[in-house]
């Protein structure tokens, strides 16, 4: 059994994002994995410093006590960790970024804790077209950190859904979801 963590960088918790991230949970959850949802808008994450204390004897943990340190297990226990938001101003939301940055505290020595994991995206965008919508920056932005962790990216789901729930009306936008979870589910 596989444990799937889905890190929600969404503020909406009833927007096309989350939506799309409990159509992919139902998926995992039946076939036997387990499956955690990371709301990142309901934690108060500081930014990281910069200070590289975490690459002082490798505590995989962050010298700012705050909630960050309570998440870390969750995410060093998870066999794939996917990562979902809405684009924000050609890019993943400040939720995910935040989060994100906080994981060099999961340096060890010669790497990082989670080389070798398996790793997804799942964006939304207002905008009629990925070209315009500014998607293909934030999954480069995945895919660079994919590559230095020396990871799997089992794919990027992204479509358009706009302010209303409209992404259960998008017939590729949810087959592309289904193929998603046949990969992580392989």
């Amino acid at each position: 059994m596989s444990k799937i963590l889905i890190l929600n960088g969404s503020p909406r918790k009833k927007g096309n994002t989350f939506f799309l991230i409990q159509e992919l949970s139902k998926i995992i959850i039946q076939n036997g994995h387990d499956v955690e949802i990371l709301h990142l808008n309901d934690y108060d994450i500081k930014p990281c410093q910069g200070c590289f204390w975490c690459y002082k004897d490798f505590p995989l943990k962050c010298v700012q006590n705050d909630v960050m340190n309570g998440l870390y297990p969750s995410v060093l226990d998870s066999d794939v960790i996917i990562f979902a938001s809405p684009i924000y101003w050609f890019n993943y939301s400040a939720q995910l970024k935040l989060f994100i940055d906080r994981l060099v505290a999961l340096h060890v020595k010669g790497g990082h804790s989670l080389n070798g994991l398996k790793f997804a995206s799942i964006f939304v965008y207002g905008d009629t077209t990925a070209q315009g919508s500014g998607v293909f920056t934030a999954i480069e932005s995945i895919d660079h950190m994919i590559r230095y962790f020396l990871g799997e990216n089992l794919g990027v789901v992204h479509g358009t859904g706009g302010d209303d729930l409209t992404v259960p009306d998008n017939p590729k936008l949810m087959n592309d979801l289904k193929r998603l979870a046949e990969k992580i589910l392989a």
